[in-house]
C-alpha cells in the first residue's frame, strides 16, 4: 500500500523533486542530459551505458544501435551511431581498463568484446569453464587487470575469467537469493553482487569463493535495483530502476542516503537500467523510459 500510495503522488513533479531517506552524505548535481545522436536521431528505451576515459559508449536499446559520446572533462559530444549484427539488441555494457567494451546483447544472451571505436572484436569464449555448459549471463564487470565478472543466472553463479575468457574460478551464489542482477569489484578486488528481489548486497573477498552477506535488508529505502557501481572510497551506489533513485551505500554497507526521484525534468529519472562512473567523480545513468542519458556530479 505504502509504494502504491507513493507511486501516486509522484504525479506531483514539485513533491517527487524531494528525495527521500537523503542523509546529506553526498550530493548529486544534475550537469546535463543528451536525447540526441549527432544526426538528431532521438535516443530510445537506452538500457546500458559504459564509461571509458575518453569515451561514452550507449545502449540504446529500442533502436538496435550503440552511440558513441566523446567526453571532454564534465562534457560528451558528437555521439557517433554504431550498428552491429552481432549486437542487435544491446541491454548491458562495461568498459574494460584497455578501453575495449563489453556487450550484452538481450536476444542472444551472448557477450561481444568491442573494440574503443566499437567495432566488434569477438564474443566471450568461455574457455574451460565447469558444468554446467550453458551459460545465461544477466551482467558482467572488470577489475583492475581486465579479469571479466560474469553473472551466470543459469548456473546460479559468479564465473571469473582473465581477459582471454580462460577460467579462473566460479563462486555459487547464497542458497537463499532471490535474482542476482548485477556484480561490481573495488579497486582491492573485492567483489559485490546485488540481489533485486532480496534488496541485499554480498561480498567476497579477494580470491575467495564464497560470498556473505555485506548489506542489511533495504527494502524501506530500496524497491529493485538492478546495476550496481563502486567508487575509489569503496562506496555502493544501487540504481534503483522501479522506485527510480540512486540508494548510497558505505564501504562497511551502511546505507548513506537515497537520491533523486521519479519524474521527466532535467535531474528526474524514470524507470534507469544501468549507471556507470568515471574517474572525475561524474555518474552517467542510461534513463530509460525518458529515451536519455543524464550526468550527475557526485561531491
Amino acid at each position: 500500500m505504502t509504494r502504491t500510495i507513493k507511486t501516486l503522488i509522484c504525479i506531483l513533479p514539485i513533491i517527487c523533486a524531494l528525495p527521500a531517506y537523503s542523509a546529506d552524505v553526498a550530493k548529486f548535481k544534475p550537469l546535463t542530459e543528451l536525447y540526441l545522436d549527432a544526426n538528431k536521431i532521438p535516443l530510445k528505451n537506452p538500457e546500458g551505458v559504459a564509461c571509458s576515459k575518453t569515451a561514452v559508449l550507449v545502449a540504446d536499446t529500442g533502436n538496435g544501435r550503440l552511440v558513441s559520446y566523446a567526453r571532454n572533462d564534465n562534457e560528451l559530444k558528437n555521439g557517433v551511431e554504431i550498428k552491429l549484427e552481432q549486437v542487435p539488441y544491446p541491454i548491458r555494457l562495461k568498459a574494460t581498463v584497455q578501453g575495449k567494451v563489453l556487450a550484452l546483447d538481450g536476444k542472444s544472451r551472448k557477450i561481444a568484446i568491442l573494440a574503443a571505436d566499437g567495432s566488434f572484436v569477438s564474443y566471450l569464449d568461455y574457455k574451460n569453464v565447469p558444468l554446467p555448459i550453458d551459460i545465461a549471463p544477466r551482467s558482467m564487470t572488470v577489475d583492475a587487470r581486465d579479469n571479466i565478472y560474469v553473472v551466470d543466472t543459469l548456473g546460479a553463479r559468479l564465473i571469473v575469467m582473465d581477459q582471454t575468457g580462460t577460467f579462473l574460478r566460479q563462486i555459487p551464489f547464497p542458497k537463499e537469493t532471490g535474482f542476482i542482477s548485477d556484480v561490481a569489484v573495488d579497486q582491492r578486488g573485492v567483489v559485490y553482487i546485488l540481489d533485486s528481489l532480496m534488496g541485499q548486497v554480498y561480498k567476497s573477498a579477494p580470491d575467495s569463493k564464497l560470498f556473505q552477506q555485506f548489506s542489511s535488508k533495504l527494502q524501506a529505502p530500496l524497491y529493485f535495483a538492478v546495476s550496481l557501481e563502486v567508487d575509489p572510497q569503496g562506496r555502493l551506489y544501487l540504481l534503483d530502476q522501479n522506485d527510480s533513485a540512486v540508494i548510497l551505500l558505505g564501504p562497511d554497507g551502511s546505507f548513506q542516503g537515497r537520491y533523486l526521484s521519479y519524474g521527466w525534468r532535467a535531474g528526474q529519472i524514470n524507470y534507469p537500467s544501468q549507471a556507470c562512473l568515471t574517474e572525475n567523480g561524474i555518474m552517467i545513468i542510461a534513463d530509460r523510459n525518458n529515451s536519455r542519458i543524464q550526468l550527475f556530479k557526485v561531491q
